[in-house]
């Protein structure tokens, strides 16, 4: 065994004694997924089990590490996310993260890139989620969705296609309030 796998080993035995509060969960996290990136991701989804919902902000173990490994490999992210159930639920369904950066643009990408059923898989677990206010998260996704795609395409008026209309309408249905009006009014509109 050499020494990045015993410095591996290390880090998963100290990971997994962490608490939810310890702002070295982040920082571990990294190093540890510059040694083995799916080890590392398996781990923040371990102590996202073991600690949802979280006790403090969720910030150290949902935001901070999601964050890192997006930047770090969207793709390997947005790969590893898709297969895990139990992570999606614990991301979108439990915290209040899922109404925050980085999940917001995520499921943003996510919806954009085409990803129609993991994306309503998460909306769907957002909608039943007790620490957010779904309401104005759908406003905010479908706003982030717009501004994102004018960016992406430098125009000013977004495109999506009949897929992504559906799940948005699907999921803007069981919005209540004026913002279920305004938002079904805006995706009519394209």
């Amino acid at each position: 065994m050499n020494s990045k796998q015993v410095r591996k080993y290390e880090l998963i035995i100290a990971i997994a004694a962490m608490q939810s509060s310890d702002t070295a969960i982040p920082t571990s996290l990294a190093e540890l997924c510059a040694i083995d990136f799916e080890t590392a991701f398996e781990m923040w989804e371990f102590i996202l089990a073991r600690h949802t919902p979280p006790t403090t902000s969720p910030e150290n173990i949902i935001t901070k590490p999601f964050t890192m490994f997006l930047r770090i490999s969207e793709m390997k992210t947005r790969q590893l996310f898709c297969e895990s159930l139990p992570l999606q639920k614990l991301v979108y369904g439990t915290t209040a993260a899922g109404e925050r950066e980085p999940c917001i643009s995520f499921l943003t990408n996510l919806i954009l890139g085409g990803k129609i059923e993991i994306a309503d898989e998460c909306l769907t677990k957002l909608r039943t989620n007790p620490q957010i206010n779904f309401n104005e998260t759908m406003r905010i996704i479908v706003d982030d969705i717009f501004k994102t795609y004018c960016a992406r395409h430098n125009v000013k008026v977004p495109v999506i296609n009949r897929k992504q209309k559906m799940l948005l309408l699907s999921h803007i249905e069981k919005v209540r309030g004026p913002n279920k009006a305004l938002l079904t009014q805006r995706l009519k509109e394209l």
